[in-house]
């Protein structure tokens, strides 16, 4: 805007500031003020609850002393009071960080156990409080806390559940990082602890590998370190394969030998693919006893069954399921 403009501009504004209806509307404000004025007055005069979170810690613990549940921080705190003074509570050291004094809430040294009563918590808190402020509610409203002097040991990790693939796939490999943790507990604890437990079950659907940090089951009074453990999924898909395997006879005397017609079956096999080429009609075995043979008089056949199958190998077929057979003597 050039000169003249802002001139013209400040011409209008003066008008309308010295016209009847200007001087209306800045009275129609002045009582707007006022009232709002007197109703924020009358509202912080009244009675209302509020909820404060509060941080609480332990103080002065020992050096040789390992915390291995720490007190749930913050506690809610419900107060009524009135509004003026509930509003000097948001930027009150009410909020600052409570230290709770290790030593002065300990209830058996031996089992490693504190606990802060209702009637203790209430007391630490009123401390911070305005005279005319009232704790209506405390959340937890005891609190403890559990400790080792030094006892710990090694414990394996153990996967609780089982980590499931696609149908189209399958779990070759599952392992954790590291197999084992330190644990710290007080000595009543301890004794029964013999494993870290981490939950695998929601692991579902896998069609790659998978890994991923799990926390291990939070148990009370317990410390693990580390807290958390990286389990690896090796994923693996599946395919079919066939292989011809020869059919044997399993002790026939020395004079005689087994004939089968035809000589050899098709075994149809699911494997996934790291396996595929590993896995050949070696590792396989398809037989029948002469005991079996023998069970059966007058009969020129017998149903086929594997009696081997190598591992990683599922939803074995054989084909065909029954063949014909001579029993050949050999010799005198």
């Amino acid at each position: 805007m050039d000169r003249i403009q802002w001139q013209r501009l400040g011409s209008a504004l003066k008008i309308f500031l010295l016209s009847r209806k200007s001087r209306e509307l800045l009275v129609f404000a002045f009582f707007v003020c006022v009232s709002a004025g007197f109703w924020l007055i009358q509202t912080l005069n009244d009675t209302y609850n509020m909820e404060v979170q509060i941080p609480i810690a332990l103080s002065n613990v020992p050096s040789d002393v390992i915390v291995t549940d720490e007190l749930p921080s913050p506690v809610r705190v419900t107060l009524r009071d009135k509004g003026m003074s509930l509003f000097r509570y948001y930027r009150s050291a009410v909020k600052e960080l409570l230290q709770v004094d290790f030593k002065n809430y300990i209830k058996n040294d031996g089992v490693g156990y504190g606990v802060v009563s209702r009637s203790e918590l209430q007391k630490l808190l009123t401390g911070r409080l305005l005279s005319s402020s009232q704790i209506v509610a405390i959340h937890p409203d005891t609190i403890d806390y559990y400790y080792s002097r030094g006892v710990k040991k090694r414990v394996p990790v153990v996967l609780d559940g089982q980590v499931e693939a696609n149908p189209l796939y399958y779990i070759s490999d599952v392992h954790c990082v590291p197999e084992s943790v330190t644990v710290w507990a007080p000595a009543a604890l301890m004794d029964s602890l013999v494993a870290a437990h981490v939950d695998v079950s929601l692991i579902t659907g896998l069609t790659h590998n998978d890994q991923r940090m799990l926390q291990l089951a939070d148990t009370k009074g317990i410390k693990f370190e580390p807290a958390q453990v990286q389990v690896s999924s090796q994923v693996d898909m599946y395919t079919e394969k066939s292989v011809n395997v020869p059919i044997t006879g399993l002790n026939f005397p020395g004079d005689k030998a087994l004939i089968t017609f035809p000589a050899t079956a098709e075994i149809t096999f699911r494997v996934g693919t790291k396996l595929y080429k590993k896995i050949t009609a070696d590792d396989f075995v398809v037989a029948v006893t002469y005991e079996e043979l023998l069970q059966n008089p007058g009969s020129s056949s017998f149903k086929l069954h594997v009696r081997s199958v190598p591992d990683g190998v599922s939803q074995v077929r054989i084909s065909p399921e029954t063949v014909d057979y001579l029993i050949e003597q050999t010799g005198e």
